[in-house]
Protein backbone atom coordinates (compact mmCIF):
# COMPACT_ATOMS: atom_id res chain seq x y z
CA UNK A 1 0.00 0.00 0.00
CA UNK A 2 2.77 2.72 1.07
CA UNK A 3 4.65 1.51 -2.48
CA UNK A 4 1.59 2.65 -4.54
CA UNK A 5 1.66 5.91 -2.76
CA UNK A 6 4.78 6.40 -3.54
CA UNK A 7 4.45 6.05 -7.21
CA UNK A 8 1.40 7.74 -7.61
CA UNK A 9 3.13 10.94 -5.89
CA UNK A 10 6.90 10.57 -7.97
CA UNK A 11 4.45 10.63 -11.20
CA UNK A 12 2.26 13.78 -10.18
CA UNK A 13 5.80 15.90 -9.40
CA UNK A 14 6.70 14.92 -13.01
CA UNK A 15 3.71 16.37 -14.13
CA UNK A 16 4.27 19.54 -12.53
CA UNK A 17 7.53 20.13 -14.26
CA UNK A 18 6.20 19.39 -17.35
CA UNK A 19 3.33 22.05 -16.95
CA UNK A 20 5.51 24.21 -15.67
CA UNK A 21 8.04 23.80 -18.26
CA UNK A 22 5.55 24.56 -20.66
CA UNK A 23 4.35 27.67 -19.94
CA UNK A 24 8.09 29.77 -18.75
CA UNK A 25 8.52 32.51 -20.84
CA UNK A 26 11.56 32.11 -22.83
CA UNK A 27 15.07 33.81 -21.48
CA UNK A 28 15.95 36.37 -24.72
CA UNK A 29 19.20 38.09 -24.55
CA UNK A 30 19.16 41.42 -24.22
CA UNK A 31 21.23 44.56 -25.78
CA UNK A 32 21.54 48.12 -25.42
CA UNK A 33 19.16 50.26 -27.93
CA UNK A 34 21.83 51.48 -30.91
CA UNK A 35 23.07 54.96 -30.20
CA UNK A 36 25.24 55.74 -33.60
CA UNK A 37 25.40 54.79 -37.40
CA UNK A 38 27.76 55.12 -40.09
CA UNK A 39 28.26 57.15 -42.91
CA UNK A 40 30.32 57.89 -45.82
CA UNK A 41 31.05 61.33 -46.02
CA UNK A 42 34.01 63.51 -47.50
CA UNK A 43 36.39 62.82 -45.08
CA UNK A 44 35.14 58.57 -44.99
CA UNK A 45 33.34 56.90 -42.85
CA UNK A 46 32.68 58.39 -39.33
CA UNK A 47 30.29 57.60 -36.46
CA UNK A 48 27.34 59.91 -36.18
CA UNK A 49 24.93 59.86 -33.11
CA UNK A 50 21.10 59.12 -33.89
CA UNK A 51 18.32 61.34 -33.41
CA UNK A 52 15.38 59.51 -31.05
CA UNK A 53 12.81 62.53 -32.07
CA UNK A 54 13.08 62.40 -36.05
CA UNK A 55 10.77 59.96 -37.49
CA UNK A 56 12.49 57.32 -40.41
CA UNK A 57 12.76 59.37 -43.98
CA UNK A 58 9.25 58.07 -46.22
CA UNK A 59 12.51 58.19 -49.56
CA UNK A 60 15.58 59.53 -50.26
CA UNK A 61 16.12 63.51 -49.36
CA UNK A 62 16.60 65.70 -52.25
CA UNK A 63 20.53 66.77 -52.97
CA UNK A 64 20.89 70.31 -51.26
CA UNK A 65 23.62 72.95 -52.50
CA UNK A 66 27.04 72.31 -50.50
CA UNK A 67 26.11 68.25 -50.08
CA UNK A 68 28.51 65.98 -51.19
CA UNK A 69 25.73 63.94 -51.90
CA UNK A 70 24.59 64.48 -55.72
CA UNK A 71 21.02 63.01 -57.28
CA UNK A 72 22.63 62.69 -61.01
CA UNK A 73 26.56 61.33 -61.73
CA UNK A 74 28.31 64.53 -63.02
CA UNK A 75 28.54 64.06 -66.83
CA UNK A 76 31.90 64.30 -68.25
CA UNK A 77 32.67 67.81 -70.07
CA UNK A 78 32.12 68.12 -73.59
CA UNK A 79 35.46 67.24 -75.68
CA UNK A 80 38.03 70.72 -76.62
CA UNK A 81 37.92 71.17 -79.84
CA UNK A 82 39.87 73.68 -81.79
CA UNK A 83 38.47 76.79 -83.55
CA UNK A 84 37.56 76.22 -87.39
CA UNK A 85 40.73 78.16 -88.99
CA UNK A 86 39.27 80.03 -92.16
CA UNK A 87 41.91 80.36 -94.87
CA UNK A 88 41.72 83.83 -96.81
CA UNK A 89 43.11 83.98 -99.69
CA UNK A 90 43.01 87.16 -102.46
CA UNK A 91 41.07 85.58 -105.44
CA UNK A 92 42.75 86.51 -108.57
CA UNK A 93 41.91 89.53 -110.47
CA UNK A 94 41.39 90.04 -114.22
CA UNK A 95 39.95 93.59 -113.83
CA UNK A 96 43.17 95.23 -114.11
CA UNK A 97 43.03 97.87 -117.31
CA UNK A 98 44.50 96.27 -120.70
CA UNK A 99 47.96 97.56 -121.54
CA UNK A 100 48.74 98.93 -118.21
CA UNK A 101 51.95 97.79 -118.18
CA UNK A 102 53.52 95.08 -116.10
CA UNK A 103 55.73 94.62 -112.45
CA UNK A 104 54.65 95.91 -109.12
CA UNK A 105 52.73 99.10 -109.80
CA UNK A 106 49.51 100.89 -108.87
CA UNK A 107 46.92 101.29 -111.77
CA UNK A 108 44.10 104.06 -111.88
CA UNK A 109 41.27 103.81 -113.88
CA UNK A 110 39.57 107.29 -114.19
CA UNK A 111 35.95 105.63 -115.60
CA UNK A 112 36.00 102.86 -113.34
CA UNK A 113 37.07 105.49 -110.29
CA UNK A 114 39.17 102.50 -109.42
CA UNK A 115 42.38 101.60 -107.95
CA UNK A 116 44.21 98.42 -108.43
CA UNK A 117 47.72 97.39 -106.21
CA UNK A 118 50.03 94.97 -108.22
CA UNK A 119 53.01 93.10 -107.07
CA UNK A 120 56.13 92.47 -108.73
CA UNK A 121 54.77 88.93 -110.01
CA UNK A 122 51.62 90.91 -111.47
CA UNK A 123 48.94 89.82 -109.20
CA UNK A 124 46.29 92.10 -108.10
CA UNK A 125 46.84 92.00 -103.83
CA UNK A 126 44.34 94.94 -103.49
CA UNK A 127 41.99 96.80 -105.41
CA UNK A 128 39.26 99.21 -104.20
CA UNK A 129 36.64 101.98 -105.25
CA UNK A 130 38.71 105.85 -105.34
CA UNK A 131 36.42 109.34 -105.74
CA UNK A 132 38.86 111.34 -108.04
CA UNK A 133 38.36 113.59 -111.21
CA UNK A 134 37.88 112.74 -114.82
CA UNK A 135 39.76 115.22 -116.45
CA UNK A 136 43.06 114.77 -114.92
CA UNK A 137 45.38 113.67 -114.69
CA UNK A 138 46.18 112.26 -118.18
CA UNK A 139 46.77 109.14 -119.26
CA UNK A 140 50.17 107.65 -118.73
CA UNK A 141 53.02 106.36 -116.70
CA UNK A 142 54.24 108.04 -113.25
CA UNK A 143 56.72 107.81 -110.55
CA UNK A 144 55.80 108.92 -106.77
CA UNK A 145 57.44 111.95 -106.14
CA UNK A 146 56.67 113.31 -102.94
CA UNK A 147 55.10 111.73 -99.62
CA UNK A 148 53.33 113.11 -96.61
CA UNK A 149 51.40 111.56 -93.82
CA UNK A 150 49.57 115.17 -92.97
CA UNK A 151 48.92 117.84 -95.30
CA UNK A 152 46.10 120.67 -95.28
CA UNK A 153 44.85 122.77 -98.88
CA UNK A 154 46.95 125.94 -99.79
CA UNK A 155 43.89 127.85 -100.30
CA UNK A 156 41.57 126.00 -97.66
CA UNK A 157 43.50 125.35 -94.73
CA UNK A 158 41.01 123.74 -93.03
CA UNK A 159 40.15 121.19 -95.29
CA UNK A 160 43.02 118.58 -94.42
CA UNK A 161 44.23 115.16 -95.44
CA UNK A 162 46.56 111.89 -94.42
CA UNK A 163 48.56 109.77 -95.98
CA UNK A 164 49.10 112.02 -99.45
CA UNK A 165 51.04 109.79 -101.49
CA UNK A 166 52.00 112.50 -104.71
CA UNK A 167 52.60 111.08 -108.21
CA UNK A 168 51.05 113.94 -110.98
CA UNK A 169 50.48 117.49 -111.31
CA UNK A 170 47.39 119.03 -112.91
CA UNK A 171 47.31 121.58 -115.46
CA UNK A 172 48.13 124.75 -113.41
CA UNK A 173 50.86 122.94 -111.82
CA UNK A 174 49.00 121.61 -107.97
CA UNK A 175 50.10 118.60 -106.89
CA UNK A 176 47.81 115.42 -107.37
CA UNK A 177 48.13 111.91 -104.82
CA UNK A 178 46.17 109.55 -102.83
CA UNK A 179 44.56 110.48 -99.82
CA UNK A 180 42.74 109.67 -97.46
CA UNK A 181 39.21 111.44 -97.93
CA UNK A 182 39.55 114.76 -96.83
CA UNK A 183 38.15 116.15 -93.54
CA UNK A 184 36.72 120.26 -92.89
CA UNK A 185 36.85 121.68 -89.74
CA UNK A 186 37.64 117.50 -88.50
CA UNK A 187 34.69 116.27 -90.88
CA UNK A 188 34.87 114.25 -93.63
CA UNK A 189 33.67 115.76 -96.74
CA UNK A 190 32.66 112.38 -98.20
CA UNK A 191 31.97 109.16 -96.74
CA UNK A 192 33.19 105.65 -97.72
CA UNK A 193 29.49 104.83 -99.68
CA UNK A 194 30.00 107.73 -102.41
CA UNK A 195 33.71 106.45 -103.19
CA UNK A 196 33.45 105.16 -107.10
CA UNK A 197 32.29 108.53 -107.62
CA UNK A 198 34.19 111.37 -109.17
CA UNK A 199 33.98 114.07 -106.38
CA UNK A 200 37.27 115.11 -106.01
CA UNK A 201 39.03 118.52 -107.68
CA UNK A 202 42.47 116.79 -108.99
CA UNK A 203 43.17 114.31 -105.92
CA UNK A 204 41.88 110.40 -105.40
CA UNK A 205 40.64 109.88 -102.48
CA UNK A 206 40.44 106.60 -100.22
CA UNK A 207 39.11 104.84 -97.60
CA UNK A 208 41.29 105.52 -94.35
CA UNK A 209 42.11 101.67 -95.02
CA UNK A 210 43.06 102.03 -98.45
CA UNK A 211 45.16 105.00 -97.62
CA UNK A 212 47.26 103.15 -95.40
CA UNK A 213 47.58 100.43 -97.47
CA UNK A 214 48.87 102.46 -100.49
CA UNK A 215 51.11 104.48 -97.87
CA UNK A 216 52.75 101.12 -97.06
CA UNK A 217 53.11 100.49 -100.40
CA UNK A 218 53.80 103.17 -102.88
CA UNK A 219 57.34 104.27 -101.61
CA UNK A 220 59.41 107.19 -103.55
CA UNK A 221 59.71 105.88 -107.15
CA UNK A 222 56.70 103.65 -107.32
CA UNK A 223 55.25 103.28 -110.59
CA UNK A 224 51.60 104.65 -111.16
CA UNK A 225 49.56 103.87 -114.64
CA UNK A 226 46.79 106.45 -114.92
CA UNK A 227 43.84 105.02 -117.50
CA UNK A 228 40.61 106.36 -118.72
Amino acid sequence: MKLRVRVVALLAGIAALWVGASVAPAVVSASAPATTTTIAGDGGAVDVPIASNVAPADGAAAATRGSSIQETPTEPPPPTEEPPTTVVTVPPDTGVPFASGLGRRVVYSKNQMRVWIVDSTNVTVRTYRVSGRMGQPDPGTYQVYSRSSFTCNIDHPNICMRFMVRFAHGPLGDNIGFHEIPRKDGVPIESDAQLGLPLSGGCVRQSTADAMFMWDFAGIGTTVVVTD
